[in-house]
């Protein structure tokens, strides 16, 4: 017998660059249980490498609350993944 597999069903915001290097705004997503925002972030960055070189600027919200990446995140949870923001 195969061993069942939890998953987490997420929802991930991209903005700014993010938004046109992954070529959406947002995704639903579902990732194995247990994973943190670095892990959703590291499944972007597979996907899509140009995505990595942003890591080191960028700020990550768990329910519209900013939260450190390794912040384990649960099944109906909204992720965002923001790059630094510039006023003028």
């Amino acid at each position: 017998m195969a061993p069942v597999t939890v998953s987490i069903h997420l929802k991930v915001l991209f903005f700014g660059r993010l938004r046109e290097v992954v070529g959406a705004s947002e995704e639903t997503r579902d990732l194995p249980d247990g994973a943190t925002l670095e892990s959703v972030f590291g499944f972007y960055a597979q996907r899509h490498p140009e995505l990595a070189k942003f890591r080191s600027s960028l700020v990550a919200s768990r329910n519209q609350e900013f939260v450190p990446w390794e912040t384990p995140v649960r099944s109906g949870d909204e992720i965002a993944f923001l790059p630094p923001v510039s006023g003028g």
